[in-house]
């Protein structure tokens, strides 16, 4: 008899532990469709002191899922980190790698802009440099074994790599311009 009830209440016991793994189960699916928002804050934050540190950065440019501009920053120091862009931290980030001066942002980090559907960020600025008459250093086509242009644009505190479709349009845009490549 005494064993019996110890069975009955070891049984119990493990349905109520199950009732309990259920119920954290169904709160874990639950949770799976939520997105949490990067934290550009704290890009923001390194970048900054990146800046006030002196250092020579490398940037690639890209757009997310979500059509937001951004650039992938890192340098010698500091492992590559996604910095989300608006005009003017784009800006700030352009006259720091041209000029050496750190520039504060006086917008919040985490406001962003959306991007046209079917605009390409890293595009755009390469066009924004060759309509400015800055000189771009491209890998010669016959290097390039994929479907990609690669081009560098060296300023005084850092590097921005290129790395754009290579298509009929983009070839001739970059031939109209007299670009060697």
């Amino acid at each position: 008899m005494l064993m019996q009830r110890l069975m009955e209440a070891t049984l119990q016991e493990s349905d109520q532990n199950l009732k309990k793994e259920i119920m954290n189960i169904s709160l874990f699916a639950s949770l799976q469709g939520t997105k949490q928002q990067y934290d550009n804050i704290g890009a923001y934050a390194e970048i900054e002191k990146m800046m006030n540190r002196g250092e020579k950065l490398s940037v690639r440019f890209g757009t997310t899922k979500d059509r937001h501009p951004y650039a992938w920053v890192e340098s010698k120091n500091v492992a590559g980190f996604k910095y989300e862009l608006n005009d003017e931290r784009f800006n700030n980030l352009i006259h720091y790698l041209m000029k050496g001066e750190a520039i504060a942002c006086n917008s919040d980090p985490m406001q962003t802009e959306s991007l046209e559907e079917g605009k390409d960020f890293q595009l755009e600025v390469m066009k924004q440099f060759i309509e400015g008459g800055q000189t771009l250093q491209y890998t010669p086509l016959f290097r390039e074994y994929n479907d990609r242009i690669s081009a560098i644009k060296a300023m005084f505190k850092g590097t921005i790599f290129f790395r754009i479709p290579r298509t009929n349009e983009t070839l001739d845009y970059l031939r109209e311009h007299k670009q060697p490549i």
